[in-house]
């Protein structure tokens, strides 16, 4: 496991209790020193459990399977690699399409979790929904503190686009501020139920972008938080120009799509863009990173399940 090297990433691809796991199932790890400081894992921690500390990315490079929580932003041609290796964790496959067809072809395999079905009846953890749910709730949160203080003081009026798993924690995350119940969207009749269950106020099933322009002019929503698209596919564009246009002054939006294309118009990848009448239309890839201990955790569950199944499958 090499140390997280991508902007502001603070989360692990395996905590100490992974570790440990994968030790007593007789899979030999390799730690980079210092990958886990920032969530506050140790060395140490991480010897206890079986693994072995290594002073940088190219021996853990060495490995069979290397597990990260977002590619290196080292070029991996500058490491060790050879055919028959597997890279497990999120692997960005829009984006990276061509370097992991590249890598395809040199043997080395890309397992992205951003591909993992959700709800498939696997036992193995769906990191990319724990992901969601941790980054719904964190961008409910800072969108909201960064509404003006007037709107701040009084019970927010919210617009969550999207019922999947970062959707509905933005819902309860409204809740658990005390603003109104939000206006939630949805692409599929049967994410009412668990919508209005997460606390949301009203369901609006599949409007296209002329017709949330609409409600946006009639409901005045003060915060969006746009969360919709299947996984590993382009989001689909909902927040149009004329729907930026119907809000008013201090509106903020923020994206969690941006890598997949973004549900907003104006949408730039980790980054606030700030349009006329001060909207704000927010991205950041890593809002779980927020909460790296707890985020590590749910996350090294998943990565841990991974490399047990690679390492069955090939024993």
């Amino acid at each position: 496991m090499p140390r997280e090297t991508a902007a502001h990433e603070l989360r692990v691809a395996l905590t100490p209790d992974d570790v440990a796991e994968l030790s007593r199932r007789e899979v030999r790890v390799l730690v980079e020193q210092g990958a886990g400081w920032a969530a506050d894992f140790t060395d140490a921690a991480y010897r206890d459990a079986g693994a072995c500390i290594v002073p940088g990315p190219e021996q853990v490079f060495a490995a069979d399977v290397i597990a990260w929580v977002k590619p290196p932003v080292y070029n991996l041609d500058s490491m060790p690699l050879r055919r028959g290796q597997s890279l497990v964790g999120f692997q960005d496959p829009i984006h990276r399409q061509a370097r992991i067809a590249a890598l395809d072809d040199r043997g080395v395999r890309s397992i992205a979790f951003e591909r993992i079905p959700s709800g498939s009846g696997s036992a193995q953890p769906d990191p990319l929904s724990a992901m969601s749910r941790i980054a719904g709730d964190v961008a409910y949160r800072t969108g909201r503190a960064l509404l003006p203080e007037r709107v701040r003081q009084r019970r927010v009026r919210a617009l969550i686009v999207g019922c999947g798993h970062a959707g509905l924690a933005a819902i309860t995350a409204a809740v658990g501020q005390g603003d109104r119940p939000p206006t939630a969207i949805g692409s599929r009749a049967e994410q009412e139920e668990a919508a209005i269950d997460s606390g949301a106020g009203a369901f609006l099933l599949r409007p296209d972008p002329a017709a949330i322009a609409a409600f946006i002019s009639e409901a005045d929503p003060e915060l969006i938080i746009c969360a919709a698209g299947h996984r590993g596919d382009s989001a689909p564009l909902l927040i149009d120009q004329e729907a930026l246009d119907a809000l008013t002054a201090g509106a903020v939006v923020v994206d969690l799509t941006a890598k997949a294309g973004g549900n907003c118009i104006a949408t730039e990848a980790n980054t606030t863009v700030r349009l006329a009448g001060d909207v704000q239309v927010v991205h950041r890839s890593n809002f779980p990173a927020e909460r790296p201990h707890t985020a590590s955790r749910a996350y090294g569950a998943a990565t841990a399940a991974a490399i047990l199944g690679l390492t069955t499958h090939s024993g």
